[in-house]
């Protein structure tokens, strides 16, 4: 493997989602942390062409102030999972973050997340906030309930090692749902016998998770 020149590796799957992976990719390059010091890596489940000429927009626009964004495309097995495991293996990082395409990281996200590995930790949870501005439908309650769940892939770190201890997320999970759970639940069993298992929440690194529009009838 090539030398690992970034301090931490984002890592997007994204899926015909054109006007949600712009902002957050936006989002991205408001970090405050130097642009030298990471990477972001789209990985498109759906390998569109449209997808791909976007983030090759995005790298010109931002090749000039020193943002590394990398697009790779799916193939073979597809969903969430696949998705993420293909770009923490391309990643050129010992620490992996994760996000979605639909997520806004605040500016301070990636320095809090890293902050939090000082203390050892093999991962590490960031908060989510998922904004209601008015009373909300049981759609939306629901996926506001999110905010309270921990380890979950719209805001979280690993090591790479410790993802390349368990063989990372389990790509028998085709949907997003449950596979994040799978994974830190996987490495707490495969870490139970030592003491190196070390998760810790990071309530400085902070993603609001806006709440997508979804027809009356969901």
């Amino acid at each position: 493997m090539e030398d690992k020149p970034y301090r931490v590796s984002v890592v997007i799957p994204t899926f015909k989602r054109p006007e949600l992976l712009q902002r957050c990719l936006y989002a991205l390059s408001l970090q405050d942390l130097d642009p030298i010091e990471f990477e972001v890596i789209i990985v498109d489940d759906a390998a569109c062409e449209s997808t791909r000429q976007q983030v090759a927009r995005w790298i010109e626009q931002t090749s000039a102030d020193n943002y590394t964004f990398r697009y790779l495309p799916v193939s073979g097995v597809h969903g969430p999972a696949a998705a993420r495991n293909l770009g923490w293996r391309a990643a050129k990082s010992d620490i992996i973050a994760f996000t979605d395409d639909d997520c806004l990281p605040c500016p301070e996200w990636l320095r809090a997340g890293l902050d939090a590995f000082a203390e050892g930790a093999i991962g590490v949870s960031g908060k989510l906030i998922v904004p209601l501005d008015r009373t909300p439908t049981d759609y939306e309650h629901n996926t506001a309930l999110l905010a309270k769940a921990e380890f979950i892939t719209a805001n979280c770190f690993y090591r790479r090692d410790a993802l390349a201890l368990i063989g990372g997320f389990d790509e028998r999970f085709t949907l997003a749902w449950r596979e994040d759970s799978d994974l830190v639940f996987s490495l707490i069993e495969a870490c139970s016998a030592g003491n190196n298992a070390l998760f810790v929440h990071a309530p400085q690194a902070v993603v609001v998770h806006p709440i997508r529009p979804a027809p009356w009838n969901v």
